[in-house]
């Protein structure tokens, strides 16, 4: 139980620094891809063991690529697939 807390929270803290991405990417030569790959790096380092776990990383990483509009639709979708992972089967 406290590790589905404790995941949950941490679910809130990604999804707060996808957005900050977010606001990153709208400020004049704001380095969003350096928050980008941050947030990359640790979700490659969790436990895939949602169906949700690969689209996210998928679109994270078509970010790069895509105009404003396209990029702040995908930034929403990945924060609603954040919130659908599931808690890895093993924690420290």
């Amino acid at each position: 139980m406290l590790y589905e807390e404790t995941f949950e929270g941490y679910k809130n803290k990604l999804k707060g620094r996808l957005y900050g991405v977010l606001c990153e990417k709208e400020k004049e030569g704001g380095d969003w891809e350096k928050f980008l790959n941050s947030i990359l790096i640790e979700l490659k380092g969790l436990e895939p063991t949602s169906i949700n776990y690969w689209p996210l990383i998928g679109k994270l990483n078509s970010l790069r690529f895509l105009n404003y509009e396209y990029f702040r639709k995908t930034i929403f979708e990945c924060m609603n697939l954040i919130g659908s992972l599931e808690v890895p089967n093993e924690l420290p």
